[in-house]
């Protein structure tokens, strides 16, 4: 009888562990549901999310979408008015302007995106380094960063193309580079929230090393914010690239891009003005709508928020 009576116990105490792993499992889940149900509630960064996810696509193919090739010029139809086969007309050269539009769509979102990817890294490295460790790491990475943000970031830009060199991936590379210090911002401030946490100094008896605690308990905690910030910044980013462009310290010619596109219709702007309004109502579009996703990701990962 002891011997049933233990198994039913042993058995009794399985069921209830695997009870609460399910419950846990299900409440993990249930509460990114409800994040992602929020978002749905904010009809604008729905609609551009939409916006967005379209634009992906044509990068992704712009060859799919571009009635005509955006580096073959035409002289004897430069600056042409729109008409049916060219929608938005042609450029000071003869460029179909609805084709270069296509194709500058992949250099805004590649710049856009993989700058935010660099300057995530390298943020929230520094960020999570400064905040877990404090002390003297803290003191050292914290004027960095200040340093950092004090100088102007378009002057930097400036600054760093001139000096490597203008073209596509160090666009990428010095963007991303130069605009990492708000990731280190909040990520070190939620890191030194998180570290007094007991399940951190439960992982640090138990061993773990630093880099795992990091990386597998506090960093975990702390990525809303990021996720957030770095939807934003791609907008931002985006702007940059299009100055850095429009002033010829980034994408070069003939590579259409909407900042250059601009830079072209600049000296048109009296006599061919509707060269100008495609790359700009552009750019506008595409950085609300990246700035509208960003509101609704706020809204949706914030743990204040109830349902």
């Amino acid at each position: 009888m002891s011997s049933s009576g233990a198994g039913i116990t042993e058995q009794s105490q399985q069921l209830e562990g695997a009870e609460a792993l399910t419950t846990a499992g299900r409440k993990h889940r249930s509460e990114w549901q409800r994040s992602w149900q929020r978002f749905l509630r904010f009809k604008p960064g729905v609609v551009a999310g939409v916006f967005i996810i379209c634009l992906c696509i044509v990068a992704l193919v712009p060859g799919v979408f571009e009635p005509y090739d955006p580096l073959q010029p035409e002289t004897s139809m430069r600056g042409a008015s729109p008409t049916w086969d060219h929608p938005f007309g042609r450029d000071d050269i003869g460029r179909d302007i609805l084709s270069r539009l296509i194709r500058g769509t992949r250099v805004a979102l590649t710049v856009g995106i993989f700058s935010t990817l660099i300057s995530l890294v390298v943020g929230v490295t520094v960020g999570a380094v400064s905040g877990y460790f404090g002390g003297w790491v803290d003191a050292i990475l914290s004027r960095f960063v200040d340093a950092l943000m004090a100088f102007p970031i378009l002057v930097l830009l400036i600054v760093l193309a001139a000096v490597l060199g203008p073209s596509f991936w160090m666009t990428v590379v010095v963007i991303g580079l130069s605009v990492w210090s708000t990731y280190a911002r909040v990520v070190r401030a939620d890191v030194m929230s998180v570290r007094q946490r007991d399940f951190v100094f439960a992982a640090r008896a138990l061993g773990a090393t630093n880099t795992r605690i990091i990386a597998r308990h506090v960093l975990p905690n702390v990525i809303g914010p990021v996720i957030v910030i770095g939807t934003l910044s791609v907008g931002s980013i985006i702007i940059l690239e299009a100055a850095l462009s429009f002033l010829g310290f980034g994408i070069q010619r003939p590579t259409p891009s909407w900042g250059n596109m601009l830079a072209d219709a600049r000296a048109y702007i009296l006599t061919f003005p509707h060269i100008a309004y495609p790359p700009g109502i552009m750019i506008f579009l595409t950085v609300l709508a990246f700035n509208l996703v960003g509101d609704g990701m706020r809204d949706a990962l914030d743990p204040r928020q109830r349902d």
